[in-house]
């Protein structure tokens, strides 16, 4: 929902693609982002959900996939998309970049984020 609403044009390329935002995203989180950001990138993301609250791991995915855009774009044309988002350093990305964009993103769905994340935390308690 958050995805194709921020990013529709990622969400899109997702479907063709025939694999979802969540297995990427669950890769890169459950890694903590290792091999995909470089370390002080990896410790800005830890201290920004720490600071700011856990909601903020989705939208830094969302995040991520928005400065990643032209590449999925070309990478779903490509037909390698999967590939290259599980086997790839991400490139230039730098949290203080994208802070304000993911606060925003926290205004608008806070709410609707941390009642799901409750719900999932529920579910595996």
């Amino acid at each position: 929902m958050l995805l194709k609403a921020e990013v529709p044009l990622v969400f899109s390329a997702f479907r063709m693609s025939g694999f979802t935002p969540s297995q990427i995203c669950q890769q890169w989180l459950g890694q903590c982002f290792w091999n995909y950001l470089d370390w002080p990138e990896i410790c800005h993301y830890v201290a920004t959900c720490v600071v700011m609250g856990p909601d903020y791991q989705v939208y830094m995915c969302v995040a991520l996939l928005k400065h990643l855009q032209p590449d999925v774009l070309q990478h779903t044309q490509r037909q390698d998309l999967q590939v290259f988002l599980k086997e790839e350093p991400v490139q230039g990305f730098r949290v203080s970049n994208y802070l304000e964009y993911m606060e925003g993103l926290e205004r608008h769905y806070r709410e609707v984020v941390l009642a799901d994340m409750r719900k999932i935390l529920l579910e595996i308690t």
